[in-house]
């Protein structure tokens, strides 16, 4: 299911009311529950990137309303019925659009964090043959012998900012992965000392590798995932409520 929705919002490109906010959602949250597959997070990503742009434009577009609003108020027009917002309806919008840093900055914080967790499992999962293009998808240009377009579509949205935290994370990455590499010859080194076969080595190696390198607290990060996209869905179905498109 997932899959087939990210290949819908794929082919839609930058046009985020290709795909139903409610069907983005749902595929999300299918990979989160009713347990989180990690294996999936390169779907994720692109899934929350189409989320975040249906969060910018109704972020816009509630901001058109408020200016509008303020704008009859302000003008009445002589002998023409024009509805202003109501106080609840004025505060709820101006409410949305004052969360909309914060939820930027939970954006943002699910990309590195998911980035994150997504290497660790990769390092020990049966497709570890793809950590060659994965990290190439999160940091294209990162490997000099692997340079290919990136298949994540949030890098085309970054701030120069995020740009420049998102490099800082694959430094912080790339010495990261040098110490597993280390590890990885000194336990060889050790094991071989110790009488250990290849096969004994590789049968504990999934186990050692989760104690010497913990991975980042899923929960905390589902957590950020999961009120990140309420806060949306919420926002997006209030304004669906209160100005419904004309048909």
């Amino acid at each position: 299911m997932a899959n087939e929705v990210v290949g819908t919002a794929g082919a839609a490109g930058s046009d985020s009311e290709a795909v139903p906010p409610a069907l983005l959602i749902y595929a999300i949250r299918n990979i989160l529950h009713p347990t989180f597959i990690v294996g999936q997070i390169p779907d994720l990503l692109n899934l929350l990137t189409t989320v975040e742009g249906l969060r910018q434009l109704a972020t816009k577009r509630l901001g058109q309303i408020l200016a509008l609003n303020q704008f009859y108020m302000e003008h009445p027009l002589d002998g023409q019925d024009v509805r202003v917002l109501t106080t609840k309806e004025i505060r709820a919008l101006a409410h949305y659009q004052a969360q909309s840093e914060r939820q930027r900055e939970m954006y943002f914080d699910l990309l590195k964090n998911l980035c994150q967790v997504y290497i660790h499992y990769l390092w020990t999962a049966p497709e570890s043959c793809l950590l060659a293009m994965r990290l190439n998808d999160f940091f294209p240009g990162c490997l000099e012998d692997y340079n290919r377009p990136s298949s994540l579509r949030f890098h085309m949205d970054l701030s120069e900012n995020e740009k420049a935290e998102f490099g800082e994370l694959k430094d912080e990455i790339s010495v990261w992965m040098k110490s597993i590499l280390e590890w990885e010859y000194e336990r060889e080194k050790s094991g071989k000392q110790q009488g250990y076969s290849k096969t004994d080595l590789s049968t504990s190696f999934k186990d050692e590798f989760q104690v010497a390198f913990p991975p980042l607290d899923y929960a905390d990060i589902l957590d950020v995932l999961v009120g990140y996209l309420t806060s949306v869905e919420d926002m997006i179905n209030k304004l669906e409520k209160w100005f419904p498109p004309l048909t």
